[in-house]
């Protein structure tokens, strides 16, 4: 799949998206991943050194994309050459 990288970053700064991926060691994946400020923990959001150091990862990294697992709890993140869908989620409004 072709996935425009930007625009997902900018979509997942305001929902929660549904990505599929193959992991590096091969296996499929499915996380409910978000960007949005809301949702992420609170000391990331009273962080400016933390929110610098994502928007860093995120010009440093153009073949990937960090992220909050939201089923996970936790930072994760995928190559983008290894995503087969995204799909919005509802009910996390």
């Amino acid at each position: 799949m072709n996935v425009n990288r930007d625009a997902l970053i900018n979509d997942l700064r305001g929902n929660v998206i549904e990505v599929g991926f193959t992991k590096v060691n091969g296996e499929k994946r499915v996380m409910l991943a978000t960007l949005r400020e809301d949702m992420l923990p609170e000391s990331f959001r009273n962080s400016e050194a933390e929110k610098k150091e994502e928007k860093d990862f995120h010009q440093e990294y153009k073949e990937s994309i960090a992220c909050w697992d939201v089923q996970k709890g936790g930072w994760r993140s995928f190559r983008i050459d290894s995503v087969e869908y995204v799909q919005a989620k509802d009910g996390y409004n």
